[in-house]
């Protein structure tokens, strides 16, 4: 199993809508609201780490809102 996790700085006045729209994506397992440097945690997983890379690098990209984003994808 792949796991990603996905560090969102997001337009705050788009945050509900961003959150709805990610948790559209296949390979998302939760996404939660944090305090702090980041607005938003997506947690990605996947038997599959390539379907993960692609949703990140096409889906998530093309967010309305999303201002940064960074990626950490753990290695076991």
């Amino acid at each position: 199993m792949s796991e990603a996790y996905v560090l969102l700085n997001v337009n705050y006045k788009k945050q509900s809508a961003i959150i709805d729209q990610v948790k559209q994506l296949s390979t998302v397992r939760d996404v939660k609201s944090v305090y702090g440097i980041y607005d938003l945690i997506v947690i990605f997983d996947s038997d599959n780490l390539q379907k993960i890379k692609n949703e990140i690098d096409e889906s998530m990209n093309t967010i309305d809102g999303i201002e940064n984003l960074t990626t950490l994808i753990s290695v076991d």
